[in-house]
C-alpha cells in the first residue's frame, strides 16, 4: 500500500478557483464529463487511491486502511450508466480528437471529481511533477527567484519575498500584483502553471509585469532564477533594545530546531523578550507547530482537531519549553496560515502573548495526501483543526489582540536589516507592526526612552548581532507521523 505523509494548508490558499491552463473539454460538457470520467475511470477498474493515512501530532491516522477498489461504492451505482453514457459521446463525438489524451481526460476527470466538493484550495489533484514541487517547497532549496504567492480575487500576487532572493535584489515586495509572466497574462495560468512559469533552470530570466502597493501603473521587472535556500529562523538584537526580534519563515523539517538555537543564542546575546515575528510563514508540517508552540507554553493544549463525525482530539503543548518565562509578542499578517496559525491561536488561547498585526489567513483543514498508481495524488480535506479553545479557523483566520495597519509603501523590517539600523533608524521605520510590538515589549519608564512614546531599554553588548540564517534539512520520508497536509502559498 502507498501511503503518503499530508503536509500543512495552505500550499494553496482558498481565495479563487482553480484554472487549467489547458482546457481538455469545452462547453458543459466539460464539467459533466470530467467527473463522469473519473467515476468511470474508478469504477471500470483504475486505480484512483490506495490506502493512505493522515498522521497528525497525536499520532492518529485518519483514512488509514482505506483502499481503493474496482467495486462500485454504493453511492455510485444508480449513475454508473449514465457515466459510461457519457464517456462514449465524447470519444465518439468531440470535434477535436486530438485533444482526448487519455492521460489528460483522467487527470482533468479527478480535478473534475474534486473540485466538484466545492473546497478549493484544500481538496484537489496534483501531477506527479507538481507532488515534485510540494516536496521541493517544503525541503527548503528549489530554484526560483524567492517569492511566496498567492491568488486573490483580482490574480495573482506575492504575499513574501525572502531575504537576499534574486527578487528582492530586483525590487519585488510583499503586495505586488502579478499581470503578467514572460508577457503571457497571469490571470489566466493555473497556480500550478504560475509556479512553473516563475521558476525555470538556474540562470536564466523572467519577466515580470507587477502592480505595486499603492501604485497606478505596472513596472516591468526582470529577475534572474537562482537556487533559492529558504531559511527557517533568522533574528537579531532590535537595537537600543533587549528585545531579540525572530524571523520565523516556515514550518520544514528541523525548523523547530533551528528556532530553539536562535532563542538560545538571542539569550546569550542579552536577550530579555521576544518579538516572534510570523508574518508571511505560509506553515508547514504541524509537528514542527506543536514544536515551535511547545517553547513558548508550558502546559495545556496546542490545537484540536475534529473529524467528518464531529468527534474531537487534542494535542498536549511538550514539556521542556526553553522560553517559556521570556516576555512574548506575536507578529502576523494575512500571509500568516496553516502551522503559524496554529501556534499563533495556541499562544493567544492561552494568554501567553499578543498578536499583533492584521487578521491571518485562515487555514483550518488537515488534508491527507494519497498517491495515486503513476506519482500523482489527491488532497482531501479530512480533520479540521481548532484552537484550544474550540475556534474555528477556516475561511476565518485569527484576529490579532492589536490591529495595525502597514501603509501600501511600509517597509517591514526582518532581522538581517534591523542589525544595520541605529535605535533611532528603528524608531522612524515604517514597519508600524514591529514598532507596536516593541512598545508592548517595553519595560517601565524608569529606563531610555525613545522619545515616541515608548520606554526601551539601553542596549548592552553589540546592538543588532546575528546568527546566519540556517536551512532545514529535506522532509522525511512518506509516512512520517506528526504532519498535517494542506495548500501552503506557492514558492516560486
Amino acid at each position: 500500500m502507498n501511503e503518503y505523509p499530508p503536509d500543512l494548508e495552505p500550499i494553496r490558499p482558498p481565495a479563487a478557483p482553480r484554472r487549467r491552463g489547458r482546457p481538455v473539454l469545452l462547453g458543459a460538457a466539460a464539467a459533466v464529463v470530467a467527473v463522469a470520467i473519473a467515476a468511470a475511470a474508478f469504477l471500470g477498474g483504475v486505480e484512483l487511491g490506495r490506502s493512505g493515512s493522515v498522521a497528525s501530532a497525536s499520532g492518529s491516522t485518519p483514512g488509514a486502511g482505506v483502499t481503493a477498489s474496482t467495486d462500485a461504492p454504493t453511492s455510485a451505482r444508480d449513475k454508473l450508466p449514465l457515466l459510461y453514457e457519457a464517456w462514449k459521446l465524447v470519444e465518439q463525438n468531440y470535434v477535436d480528437q486530438s485533444a482526448l489524451d487519455p492521460t489528460s481526460l483522467t487527470y482533468g476527470a479527478i480535478r473534475g471529481l474534486l473540485e466538484s466538493l466545492n473546497d478549493p484550495g484544500h481538496s484537489d489533484f496534483l501531477t506527479p511533477e507538481e507532488v515534485a514541487s510540494q516536496e521541493a517547497d517544503l525541503s527548503g532549496k528549489y530554484v526560483g527567484i524567492g517569492v511566496e504567492l498567492t491568488m486573490r480575487q483580482d490574480g495573482p500576487a506575492i504575499i513574501g519575498v525572502f531575504e537576499g532572493s534574486p527578487a528582492e535584489k530586483a525590487g519585488l515586495r510583499p503586495g505586488d500584483r502579478i499581470l503578467t509572466v514572460d508577457g503571457q497574462d497571469a490571470t489566466n495560468l493555473s497556480f500550478d502553471a504560475l509556479r512553473e512559469k516563475v521558476r525555470g533552470p538556474e540562470g536564466t530570466t523572467v519577466t515580470l509585469s507587477v502592480m505595486h502597493p499603492g501604485a497606478t501603473t505596472a513596472v516591468d521587472v526582470n529577475v534572474t532564477r537562482a537556487q533559492i535556500h529558504v531559511p527557517t529562523t533568522t533574528w537579531a538584537m532590535v537595537p537600543g533594545t533587549h528585545t531579540a526580534l525572530v524571523r520565523f519563515q516556515q514550518f520544514s523539517t528541523g525548523s523547530a530546531d533551528d528556532l530553539k538555537e536562535a532563542i538560545r543564542a538571542a539569550r546569550d546575546a542579552g536577550a530579555k523578550s521576544i518579538a516572534l515575528d510570523l508574518r508571511g510563514n505560509p506553515g508547514g508540517y504541524v509537528d514542527q507547530a506543536v514544536a515551535v508552540a511547545s517553547q513558548f507554553l508550558p502546559t495545556g493544549l496546542v490545537y484540536r482537531e475534529r473529524d467528518a463525525q464531529g468527534k474531537e482530539k487534542s494535542t498536549d503543548v511538550r514539556p521542556g519549553g526553553i522560553a517559556t518565562d521570556l516576555p512574548l509578542v506575536v507578529l502576523v499578517d494575512e500571509g500568516t496560515a496553516s502551522s503559524a496559525e496554529i501556534v499563533s491561536g495556541a499562544i493567544q488561547d492561552a494568554g501567553r502573548a499578543k498578536l499583533v498585526g492584521s487578521k491571518t489567513f485562515g487555514t483550518g483543514t488537515v488534508v491527507g495526501t494519497y498517491k495515486l498508481a503513476d506519482g500523482s495524488a489527491v488532497r482531501i480535506g479530512v480533520l479540521e483543526w481548532l484552537t484550544p479553545k474550540g475556534r474555528q479557523i477556516w475561511r476565518q483566520g485569527i484576529q490579532p489582540d492589536v490591529a495595525v495597519a502597514l501603509p501600501a509603501d511600509a517597509e517591514t523590517l526582518t532581522p538581517t536589516k534591523i542589525a544595520t539600523l541605529t535605535p533611532e533608524q528603528v524608531r522612524d521605520s515604517s514597519d508600524a507592526q514591529l514598532l507596536a510590538a516593541l512598545k508592548l515589549l517595553a519595560p517601565p519608564p524608569s529606563q531610555a526612552t525613545t522619545g515616541v512614546g515608548q520606554t526601551w531599554p539601553a542596549a548592552s553588548g553589540q546592538p543588532g548581532a546575528t546568527v546566519p540564517p540556517t536551512t532545514s534539512v529535506p522532509p522525511q520520508s512518506p509516512g512520517s507521523p506528526g504532519m498535517v497536509a494542506g495548500p501552503l502559498p506557492i514558492l516560486a
